[in-house]
């Protein structure tokens, strides 16, 4: 019998999932960030579900990831299931995949966020050691935001503050704009937050690795590599990179990895360019399977959205933009088309909560520049309630959303965009 120490706002779910065996479907970043939160609440989880072949007989957390027909197909084990749908970007296809199995809305399956309304995005790095010709950083220098590092003093303060605000945050996303690595303080701040039980996930370009040992020891839950090409084409994209150096530091990454924390999970986001799709991506891809990281490869898009939403309301893009747009498998132009057939759709970060290394709290975790951005410039000193209050008549978010704007990421990645981009 499980024993229930739940918040008010989800009482009603466990209700329904008592005596059950309970699922998490997506063993990614908020599917290990649901079961922290279900552990908190005294839940007891059978284990994960997930499609992709290369995290099938793996763990995550502990639990075992399974295949999602294990329970999807007659005759179900051990009585119906519930499942708790935790994919940012894959939702409604997991949730037709349920119903097609003959499990109900509401009261065999839902998702992660009717569990837990917001995610939190902790920059605590405010620098980067590329300059990568997508990215905001390459370019107008005299309006970037402060350069630094949060603290594990301010870390943990934050942290306070979040659980108290909100205690059923399940995750945590170190990085955003920053490289996480150059922080001294990682694997202190890691520490910080697995002690409460919040696993973190880490984005890096791996090309600064002065103490990867003791954070991969600290034990992040999620680590994404970040690679568009080999070779010169990969320094061209990573500007600033060395292709070189990024070998050698997956290879170290892989050896930690088994030896620390075989439990982490390990991805290669692999950004698509008009030049990087056939011995490229294939070199990356035997790469991937002789380290055991997963592959994900991903249309290559321009970001932050300052640059674009400039362009559509009649500006230039910088040189660096331009020549980047030029690179493009899938372009623009025809990225923009497609968003704006999903104009009328939800924006999928506004329930992201983003704070930066100085501890002001952008509008939108999608935007570099602080102008126009900031609903706080305090996040210790503003209620939650505030914050979100601000964020919602900010004249970014109007200016954003009049444009389609607000769903240009998700077509990059989206798997309906294989199709479009081919």
């Amino acid at each position: 019998m499980q024993t229930f120490q739940v918040h008010s706002r989800i009482r009603p779910v466990w209700q329904r999932l008592s005596g059950r065996p309970v699922y998490i479907w997506g063993a990614g970043q908020q599917g290990r960030g649901m079961g922290r939160v279900l552990e908190r609440q005294g839940v007891r989880l059978q284990g994960y579900l997930d499609s992709s072949p290369q995290l099938q007989g793996r763990s995550a957390l502990g639990y075992p990831i399974s295949r999602p027909e294990t329970i999807l197909q007659p005759p179900i084990p051990n009585g119906k299931p519930f499942v708790i749908v935790a994919s940012f970007f894959f939702e409604k296809d997991i949730m037709a995949r349920c119903r097609a199995a003959g499990l109900k809305a509401g009261l065999d399956f839902i998702s992660y966020k009717d569990l837990k309304p917001f995610d939190y995005a902790i920059d605590i790095s405010g620098a980067c050691n590329l300059r990568c010709l997508s990215c905001p950083r390459a370019t107008r220098s005299h309006r970037h935001p402060p350069a630094g590092f949060m603290t594990p003093g301010v870390f943990t303060q934050v942290l306070d503050k979040i659980l108290d605000e909100d205690p059923l945050v399940g995750n945590l996303q170190l990085y955003q704009w920053g490289e996480p690595l150059l922080n001294p303080h990682l694997p202190e701040i890691l520490g910080l937050a697995n002690a409460r039980g919040l696993p973190c996930a880490l984005s890096s370009n791996l090309n600064s690795t002065s103490h990867l040992e003791p954070v991969i020891a600290a034990g992040p839950a999620w680590f994404r590599i970040s690679v568009s090409g080999t070779g010169k084409d990969y320094e061209r994209t990573h500007t600033g990179a060395s292709w070189a150096k990024l070998l050698k530091n997956m290879e170290t990454l892989a050896e930690l990895r088994a030896r620390l924390r075989p439990d982490m999970k390990t991805e290669v986001y692999y950004h698509l360019y008009r030049h990087n799709r056939d011995g490229s991506l294939d070199e990356v891809r035997r790469l991937c399977e002789r380290f055991e990281f997963e592959l994900h490869p991903v249309w290559a898009y321009l970001i932050s959205l300052d640059d674009v939403l400039e362009y559509l309301e009649g500006g230039e893009l910088t040189p660096q933009a331009a020549e980047a747009s030029g690179m493009l498998a899938l372009g623009l132009e025809q990225g923009m088309a497609l968003a704006r057939q999903e104009i009328r759709k939800k924006c999928l970060v506004d329930r992201c909560i983003h704070v930066n290394w100085n501890l002001t709290v952008s509008n939108c975790m999608m935007f570099f520049y602080p102008q126009d951005n900031i609903a706080a410039t305090n996040f210790l000193e503003t209620p939650l309630e505030e914050i979100l209050t601000t964020r919602v008549k900010s004249s970014l978010c109007r200016r954003c959303r009049a444009q389609a704007l607000h769903r240009y990421c998700n077509v990059y990645n989206t798997e309906q965009i294989e199709g479009a981009a081919a």
